[in-house]
């Protein structure tokens, strides 16, 4: 705790009078919101508004992670159920262009086998026995074997059974392949909740901080960022991009959020690729489609419903601009666009 002193008062006046709001002089300087309320009145002559309550000690959220630069933008990749071939396109336009960040927009996990959906009628496939103690046992066989043995090898190593995605330790093994495999291909990370991570607290029962999900996934705290908000705050090429995993799913959705926050609005959750504008023109709302393999989601594979325009996409925030990626885009010649 700072002291308070004839410099420190100085400075609290100083800090304020330049247009800085309470909380952020005491997160700087150390101290309680009260107490540099108290000295700034004070020192100012000012009246202090009269006090009848106490103020809450309950935390505000009002702090969402906020990232400057250039971004991959990835909605629902649902690990390990992703589009591993969209993704990849994706991850390789990313890397050619220098991006060096990625956001998650939610739902990076699907945790299948923590779901609420009733029961799906499965494929007949046996489990596959082969643990990820044993496959990358036999990966580091492979790579000792001639260029033609180990080819065959890692063939056989990734044509093992197919799981059921309903086994806990099953389904968090693959996925932490896939997180290790994007991990090594970007520098930071940022990690928006989406509803999908919720299903981890229903199944626990209890509130836990969002980054005993790093934990669980073994990545690492510094180089993955994650917080208690379903939404983040990006600031490229001095435009302000608000990512967002909404309660809603409706067409309107984004553009209503754009109208709301008067931010542009890149929004996950709904699966739907479209990209809209608010009335004024003056903010985008993009619906990014989604990353997830829906062929392999037993909810939405075995049962006809209405799903309109679910697409595979993902955005690239470069310089302020929205690129929107989808599946019939011309990659080599966006690859060429440096």
């Amino acid at each position: 705790m700072s002291v308070i002193n004839t410099a420190m008062k100085r400075k609290i006046v100083n800090m304020r009078n330049s247009g800085m709001q309470f909380k952020d002089i005491g997160k700087e300087l150390g101290l309680a919101v009260g107490t540099v309320k108290t000295h700034y009145y004070l020192a100012t002559g000012q009246p202090s508004a009269k006090r009848y309550i106490p103020e809450s000690r309950f935390v505000r959220y009002d702090e969402p992670p906020v990232i400057e630069g250039d971004a991959l933008v990835l909605p629902d990749v649902e690990i390990p159920f992703q589009d591993s071939d969209f993704v990849n396109r994706v991850i390789d336009l990313a890397n050619a262009w220098g991006i060096k960040q990625v956001i998650a927009a939610g739902d990076l996990m699907h945790f299948d086998s923590l779901s609420g959906w009733e029961p799906n009628w499965h494929n007949g496939h046996e489990k596959s026995t082969l643990t990820e103690k044993d496959e990358s046992a036999l990966m580091d066989l492979a790579k000792s074997l001639p260029k033609g043995k180990q080819a065959a090898l890692i063939e056989i190593i990734g044509n093992t059974k197919p799981l059921d995605g309903k086994d806990f330790g099953d389904e968090m093994g693959e996925a932490r392949k896939v997180l290790n495999a994007l991990d090594a291909c970007f520098e930071s990370f940022v990690w928006v909740l989406g509803n999908h991570e919720g299903r981890l607290i229903r199944a626990i029962d209890s509130p836990t901080d969002p980054a005993e999900l790093l934990n669980i996934m073994r990545l690492e705290a510094g180089k993955w960022k994650i917080a208690p908000y379903y939404y983040c705050i990006l600031n490229s090429g001095g435009k302000e991009f608000r990512i967002t995993h909404p309660k809603t799913a409706a067409d309107n959705a984004a553009r209503m959020l754009a109208i709301q926050y008067h931010q542009n609005i890149l929004m996950g959750h709904s699966h739907k690729l479209m990209y809209d504008w608010d009335p004024s023109g003056k903010y985008a709302a993009v619906q990014m489609g989604h990353c997830v393999d829906e062929m392999r989601l037993a909810y939405a594979a075995q049962r006809d419903a209405r799903r309109n325009a679910h697409l595979l996409g993902a955005v690239i925030v470069r310089d302020g601009y929205i690129w929107l990626l989808h599946e019939n885009c011309d990659w080599e010649s966006l690859k060429r666009l440096v």
